[in-house]
């Protein structure tokens, strides 16, 4: 006499193999997985808001007359959570303006050695763009 649980057992079995392989199908594929870490398109616009925010806490927490910004993105990445956490690492440069000047966008980059300044920086920013709120979680610099 065949065991009462044998044909349910067999079904959660066939079950469970076809969904790991749907699952390993879909992985190989390339497709995104919910909660996992993806290149970032530089040019979308709430990548570039949390980019230019980085940029803002860097020049706001950092003790000098001029402004830095971005030469180079070198990497950017995002991952979905309750929000979106982007991860960037950037080639940032020193610019002749100086912070009392309002506006930045059109800041040439100084070319003297002495105050020319360089550096590669990585930088995870927490944005819940329905609160409208974004948060410098981490920030690290060093000489490019």
């Amino acid at each position: 006499m065949a065991s009462p649980l044998r044909a349910p057992l067999l079904l959660l079995a066939i079950l469970a193999v076809t969904l790991a392989a749907t699952l390993a199908k879909t992985v190989a594929k390339g497709s995104k997985l919910l909660g996992g870490i993806e290149e970032a398109d530089v040019n979308d616009e709430e990548v570039q808001q949390a980019l230019d925010f980085a940029i803002s806490k860097y020049n706001e927490e950092i003790n000098d007359l001029y402004y830095s910004r971005v030469q180079q993105v070198v990497r950017a990445r995002q991952q979905v959570v309750a929000g979106m956490n982007y991860f960037f690492d950037v080639k940032i440069g020193r610019t002749t303006c100086t912070k009392s000047q309002p506006n930045l966008d059109n800041c040439p980059f100084h070319e003297q050695s002495h105050l020319k300044r360089e550096k590669l920086c990585s930088f995870e920013i927490y944005s819940v763009p329905w609160e409208d709120s974004m948060t410098l979680v981490k920030s690290s610099c060093e000489k490019a």
